[in-house]
């Protein structure tokens, strides 16, 4: 395929990258509810924000919310002004976000390695599972990302120039500090500093001390700005607390997310199927590798490693930390897919061997978790199943359809006619392997999720929906949660806050407290112990492992006989 792109054709191919994007992104974005705890947590804050109409502050429940800055979630509550209140609109930011990384990735692509790559770029992206995966979601991380690769750019794009964007560096790594916080800056800093370590061994680069002073002054001016004008309102609050927050993650298991050093490997290996596994031969240099190529190749290797190995040393690891990775971990094996296309580097007997028994692996479960719910009662009958919550989740009744299992046999039909085709057509064997993957993720989220979902939160989804505009308190007890108050749309004057209740004493109030209204809480089964012999609760019923609890008050409580 030819480097060389007229206008009308680069039209035509942009054209058709917004098609695919908005053909697998946005269909069914609402079609299953939103989970726990981050996908809830920040749609809540939105739907807050428009509630109180107060868009200068995070809140949960009514209380300051510290953990985040705003930019997401005023992206999305523009979206529920738009959508209403609902799943589609807290997830459609992102799958708009997906787009843009597509089109990205095409444009800088184009520039770095001609019109092959920028297309192949997108095409492994959209076809690599978790960053598909999360183009559908409602977390913070895919625009966190795109701002902080949008930074690295400009740096990159400065030196293959030879002039430098310090400024437009530090506007995007701007924009990724008011997306998640200070972490935004720090990576691009750090991956500049190892970067420059890197070249400085070969080329003698001098340190580029004056554009990082002004990446960073230009990307603590947008925060700044807006933590001035929180500031006077109510203090540093924010910002001490946000630093705090920063702290623990680093050196604590936040939330029980404490998990081995090689956590996120390990979840790159299998999580990013199958652009990982041709990573590694894009890590190394190519015989016909120009200036500019090597250039690209070291920064996406610097940036990937930073990353990788930033979040595998803090203590808290959750799945999306490492989620930074995806943009370089899909241009390297983009390099290295190109490289086979053209017949300068083979597929070779260990890197298909490699993609088959993850492909295999991938295949299985996603065909083995639908049929073990489907087939509940054999899965109940197991002597080893024993978690109360399982068995009672287990047993709810969930109409399927009866092929959902079958989804995930899209996975194995593209990974064998990949490996077929690979003979012939290189080009074609990709589009099949990374297509099929496409494919799976766009079928399974609308088909197989909700069904499991219903499993897993359902119950307890379905009680808050339930009892949403009614005058009553509620209160998830022992488990941390955010769903009663998005699922229930929770006013402000069943909050604490507008009782003027200390965060700590709200549940002891709602237990024992001189309640105004009728109160109700859930459990997970598995805690009961810890609830069913409190003397002002009465369990109302059990549904899907989940037990629901009402305040009974001293005026419905036995009395004593009196003669």
């Amino acid at each position: 395929m030819s480097n060389a792109t007229t206008t009308p054709d680069l039209w035509r191919q942009r054209i058709l990258i917004i098609a695919v994007g908005l053909i697998f992104f946005i269909p069914f974005l609402g079609s299953v509810r939103l989970f726990d705890w981050d996908e809830i947590n920040f749609a809540e804050c939105a739907r807050e924000m428009i509630v109180t109409g107060d868009y200068l502050h995070m809140q949960i429940d009514y209380r300051p919310f510290t953990e985040k800055p705003p930019l997401f979630v005023w992206c999305q509550a523009a979206s529920m002004h738009l959508f209403g209140i609902n799943e589609f609109a807290a997830r459609l930011p992102n799958a708009i976000v997906g787009i843009i990384t597509l089109l990205v990735l095409h444009h800088i692509g184009r520039r770095v390695r001609g019109n092959e790559f920028g297309l192949l770029w997108p095409m492994i992206y959209l076809g690599t599972l978790l960053p598909h995966f999360y183009a559908r979601s409602g977390i913070i991380d895919p625009l966190f990302n795109l701002f902080i690769f949008l930074s690295v750019w400009q740096i990159i794009r400065g030196e293959m120039d030879g002039k430098g964007r310090p400024l437009q560096a530090g506007l995007y790594a701007g924009l990724a500090v008011m997306t998640k916080g200070p972490v935004g800056l720090g990576l691009v800093v750090l991956t500049t500093l190892v970067t420059w370590v890197w070249q400085r061994r070969r080329a003698h680069a001098a340190f580029p001390a004056r554009n990082l002073l002004v990446i960073i002054l230009v990307a603590m001016s947008l925060p700044a700005f807006w933590l001035g004008i929180d500031a006077m309102q109510n203090g540093p609050r924010f910002l001490v607390e946000n630093l705090a927050y920063q702290w623990r993650l680093l050196t604590t298991g936040e939330a029980g997310h404490a998990q081995p050093w090689y956590y996120h490997s390990v979840i790159l290996l299998i999580g990013c199927y199958p652009a990982s596994l041709f990573l590694f031969r894009g890590l190394s240099s190519a015989h016909d590798e120009d200036d500019t190529h090597r250039a690209m190749r070291r920064w996406m290797t610097v940036l990937f490693f930073v990353v990788l190995v930033v979040f595998s040393a803090v203590t808290t690891k959750i799945v999306h930390y490492s989620s930074m990775t995806y943009i370089p971990l899909t241009y390297l094996a983009a390099t290295q897919i190109q490289a086979m296309i053209r017949g300068t580097r083979a597929w070779g007997r260990g890197l298909k061997t490699s993609v088959l028994i993850i492909g295999l692996v991938l295949t299985s479960v996603s065909v083995i978790v639908p049929w073990a719910f489907m087939n509940s009662e054999w899965m109940l009958s197991l002597p080893s199943f024993r978690d109360a919550f399982l068995r009672q989740a287990m047993s709810r009744k969930v109409e399927w359809i009866g092929i959902e299992h079958l989804v995930g046999l899209i996975l194995l039909l593209g990974l064998i006619s990949a490996l077929i085709i690979s003979r012939r057509s290189m080009r074609s064997a990709m589009i099949l392997l990374f297509g099929s993957v496409a494919m799976f993720i766009a079928v399974f989220l609308p088909l197989v999720a909700p069904r499991i979902e219903a499993y897993s939160q359902g119950a307890a989804l379905d009680y808050y929906t339930s009892i949403r505009g009614k005058d009553v308190y509620t209160k998830p007890l022992t488990m941390k949660s955010y769903a009663h108050l998005f699922y229930t749309q929770k006013p402000f004057h069943l909050s604490s806050a507008a009782k003027g209740i200390a965060v700590d004493a709200w549940e002891p109030w709602l237990i024992s407290g001189d309640i105004d209204r009728p109160a109700t809480f859930i459990c997970r089964v598995n805690d009961a112990a810890n609830w069913s012999g409190v003397a002002t609760l009465r369990e109302k019923y059990r549904d899907g492992g989940f037990i629901i609890y009402e305040r009974i008050t001293s005026s419905a409580r036995p009395q004593p006989h009196t003669p």
